[in-house]
């Protein structure tokens, strides 16, 4: 049974526009007939006239109602396409939303899937919300084992009541973190950092956290330790004391044999001091050593007297370095030497009255010395390499630092280091040339006899001192043409030989040129170095090729040199098998004559 419509429904039937266009069409019209009728026969009482009347009435009355529905149907649709523009308005804003949510939910997976580590997002109670695939991966459980597990189900439970201490953290104050060891399935453990926030989502707390696996950290800490014991092991094993003494001047560091020489246990050093431990050290030569080292920030090297407190006195060799901890302190306890070296001096100043009685035993000393001298050349010959690698290391790592590649330099630090390098460049080719005549005097110096080709050695010889040439304005010329197409010999030797000549050539000469010929002669080949120099006078060719002697030009003060290049290359030609010679004339030049022979017997 159908229910009888109430008013209320007939009046929003009525408001509905085709209802309502009818309704106000149907009142119009009943109203323009009703009023029409009666106005038309008040004015017109003819019939003929009345009916002709009648049907402009008609005419007319079809024309207004049209008008009126069109207007009545214009405004009702015209109402209808607004509402219906404002529902597809509103339509396309939500799927835009929509659009724009989505976008957002995808951009925020593949941020979470993207990112390194472990993500998580779980609630009060410990059920897992969402995780990246990583948590899977690293742990080797499935998506659905997750979902059932808690977070404290991942590590070990040792370590639960700390981790359930720190996410209790989190709830609280907002925020927490924590390093611990993450379990996988399989039992592997796996250092990680973890740190958490606490966060509102559908109104209950949560917590968002990311893991960070560290173990590349924790091998690096552990290398570290690691290192820092070899280093405590070391320092604590020599028998140099080692002091590590801070900016505060407190004991940070000593090994064992820094507590033999204070006198005293580390103990009783350790964090306090140095005026605390010694009243009155600052009036000491130790401390103002100590002193100009911590503020200068300049390694020092002195021999000092210490003396105790109890009276005690004892002398130490004493290097300080400054680090960035303060200063590192070096002793080493000379007491005896220096007992020694008093008696040495006390027998010194009696040695005059017993001159007479001792000449037999003053010329067995020689005797001694002279063969401590020959062992010090065979010493000098076999210690190149621990002469040479520290030299080595100090202009190669210099160079790296001028590079820049351990970082910029301000102009004063490039200049500095350039002079550490340039110094111990020139230390290098002296200890070189001290070694080189060593071991020839030592008989230890080896030459080989090997095929090779000179004019290539004399091209390379020539290509290397080029630039020393062209610094000065100078013509470096070198006639190779009717050089021996093959020599046997040692080839570096003779590079060396020709490399001092050609230096010394240029050295001694500001204008002019330069020569370097090869010619053969026989058996043997020629090589003249010549220069338009300043020349040597007469009487100082015959000192010309004496170890550690520079001939008197009055230009000793412009050019450098130890007077050891032309000893070494007379030494270098005879074991070579040949022979040099020089012709010189004061102020005109020098011309050095090399004579090799092709095929050498090598002198031992």
């Amino acid at each position: 049974m159908k229910a009888r419509p109430t008013f209320a429904r007939i009046v929003r039937r009525l408001r509905s526009p085709p209802a309502w266009i009818a309704a106000t069409y149907a009142l119009i019209a009943t109203l323009w007939i009703f009023f029409s009728d009666r106005v038309l026969g008040w004015l017109v009482s003819d019939p003929e006239s009345l009916m002709r009347w009648s049907v402009y009435k008609g005419v007319a009355f079809v024309g207004v109602t049209s008008v009126l529905l069109f207007l009545l149907m214009r405004r009702t649709f015209g109402a209808m396409e607004e509402s219906h523009g404002r529902l597809r308005a509103r339509e396309e804003e939500s799927r835009l939303a929509e659009a724009r949510a989505e976008g957002e939910r995808r951009f925020s997976e593949t941020m979470i899937e993207s990112m390194p580590g472990i993500i998580y997002f779980y609630d009060q109670q410990g059920k897992f919300l969402r995780w990246n695939r990583n948590l899977e991966r690293v742990t080797g459980y499935t998506a659905e084992e997750v979902a059932r597990m808690t977070p404290l189900d991942f590590f070990a439970p040792v370590d639960r009541p700390e981790l359930e201490r720190r996410i209790g953290e989190v709830f609280e104050r907002g925020e927490s973190s924590v390093e611990a060891f993450f379990r996988a399935k399989d039992g592997r453990m796996t250092p990680y950092f973890f740190t958490g926030r606490s966060v509102v989502s559908d109104g209950r707390a949560c917590l968002v956290g990311v893991g960070i696996d560290i173990t590349e950290r924790h091998r690096a800490e552990a290398a570290l330790h690691a290192s820092e014991e070899r280093y405590r092991t070391t320092l604590d094993g020599i028998l140099e004391g080692c002091q590590l003494i801070g900016h505060d001047w407190r004991y940070l560091y000593l090994n064992d044999a820094a507590a033999i020489h204070n006198r005293r246990p580390n103990s009783e050093l350790l964090g306090r001091t140095t005026p605390e431990v010694w009243p009155g050290i600052e009036a000491s030569a130790v401390f103002h050593m100590l002193n100009r080292c911590q503020t200068e920030r300049v390694a020092l090297h002195d021999e000092i007297e210490f003396a105790y407190p109890d009276g005690a006195k004892g002398w130490f060799d004493v290097r300080c370095q400054p680090v960035p901890e303060g200063i590192f302190v070096l002793s080493i306890d000379i007491s005896e030497r220096k007992a020694a070296e008093g008696a040495l001096l006390e027998l010194y100043v009696n040695l005059e009255h017993k001159v007479a009685e001792r000449t037999e035993e003053l010329q067995a000393a020689l005797v001694r010395a002279e063969a401590a001298d020959r062992l010090k050349s065979a010493f000098l010959a076999t210690m190149s390499h621990e002469l040479r690698t520290p030299l080595n290391s100090i202009i190669g790592f210099t160079g790296i630092v001028l590079q820049g590649l351990a970082g910029p330099l301000n102009a004063e630090q490039a200049k500095q280091l350039g002079m550490v390098r340039g110094s111990a460049r020139h230390l290098l080719e002296l200890i070189n040339d001290v070694l080189d005549l060593s071991k020839i005097e030592a008989g230890q110096l080896e030459v080989r006899a090997e095929p090779f080709d000179l004019a290539e050695s004399i091209s390379r010889v020539v290509a290397s001192v080029r630039p020393l040439a062209e610094k000065k304005g100078l013509e470096l010329v070198a006639h190779t043409a009717d050089s021996p197409t093959g020599m046997c010999g040692d080839r570096r030797r003779v590079e060396q030989v020709l490399i001092n000549l050609l230096n010394n050539a240029i050295k001694f000469t500001d204008h002019g040129r330069v020569t370097l010929v090869a010619d053969g002669i026989g058996d043997s080949v020629r090589l003249r170095v010549s220069d338009t120099g300043i020349g040597i006078k007469p009487d100082d060719l015959a000192m010309l090729f004496q170890p550690f002697r520079q001939i008197d030009t009055g230009l000793a003060r412009q050019h450098e040199g130890t007077g050891l290049g032309l000893a070494i290359c007379r030494r270098l030609v005879t074991l070579l098998g040949g022979e040099i010679t020089v012709a010189s004339e004061w102020a005109r030049g020098s011309d050095f004559t090399v004579l090799l022979p092709l095929q050498p017997r090598l002198t031992p």
